[in-house]
């Protein structure tokens, strides 16, 4: 299953994340980070239950079990199904956010638990919403290409069917007259709706953690049609981009042999 799909269950949607990486240590470690969540309720413990949770159930909702860690798209939590309940999984001091890597195709992505670098986008329509750092980016258009659909219909293909106004849209590339990227939002954010504005602003602050640099320009925001994207954050720093930071990383040796297994993982 594509990572760009959410499945529901319980009431909830989800998108698978990631395996369970060797540094995270063996079983003992992996359940000292793992929390209850009553709030979802997806548990066989009558006490903190809200829907009759079951483990191979979920499994077959997301249709692959080859992922260890779930990310919510009602609240940005990360969770682990286990033999009774479904977990909050809490990272490691020291996680390092894991690449997401720019496809072509739809992508749903944790931006509080992965990167992906801006400079490889070249034309597609994005949904951020900033309560729970869950990113949609639309199918990838060469900008050649004519333009179909809309943002609804990006967040019905994702198979999210609630939440459309929680989210701040727009459109992203990079690219010809923008050689360092722009951020065009749509609808434009008035200024004067200090609630929007504050949603815009964290959303740039995102973009600008994943690629978007100094000179990335922004459209629609306030009075102004086009600006720097440095002049709205105005301590933003010259660093590498992403893409030169990911450059600089050793290629990552597949961990799958020192993963712990689903059994052990499922007696949790």
């Amino acid at each position: 299953m594509s990572s760009s799909v959410c499945f529901e269950y319980g009431g909830y949607h989800f998108f698978p994340l990631r395996r369970f990486a060797k540094g995270e240590g063996d079983f003992f470690a992996l359940s000292k980070r793992l929390e209850s969540d009553p709030s979802v309720g997806l548990s066989e413990y009558k006490e903190r239950q809200k829907f009759p949770y079951s483990y191979d159930d979920f499994y077959k909702a997301a249709t692959n079990p080859n992922y260890d860690i779930f990310c919510c798209v009602e609240n940005g939590k990360s969770y682990v199904p286990a033999t009774r309940e479904l977990f909050v999984y809490h990272n490691l001091s020291e996680y390092s956010k894991r690449e997401a890597r720019v496809i072509q195709n739809r992508m749903l992505i944790d931006t509080k638990n992965q990167q992906f670098d801006m400079q490889r986008i070249d034309n597609r329509r994005f949904m951020f919403n900033p309560k729970t750092g869950v990113l949609l980016l639309g199918v990838q258009y060469k900008p050649s290409k004519k333009i179909y659909g809309s943002h609804a219909e990006d967040l019905a293909n994702a198979r999210i069917y609630c939440g459309f106004d929680d989210y701040v849209r727009g459109w992203v590339r990079t690219g010809k007259d923008y050689p360092h990227g722009v951020i065009h939002f749509a609808p434009n954010v008035d200024d004067r709706n200090a609630a929007l504005y504050d949603r815009a602003f964290k959303t740039m602050e995102m973009f600008s953690q994943n690629g978007a640099e100094a000179q990335t320009v922004v459209r629609a925001l306030g009075k102004r049609w086009e600006q720097p994207l440095f002049s709205v954050l105005t301590n933003l720093e010259q660093k590498p981009s992403i893409h030169e930071q990911l450059k600089q990383k050793p290629e990552q040796q597949s961990t799958r042999q020192n993963q712990p297994t689903k059994k052990k993982e499922a007696e949790i």
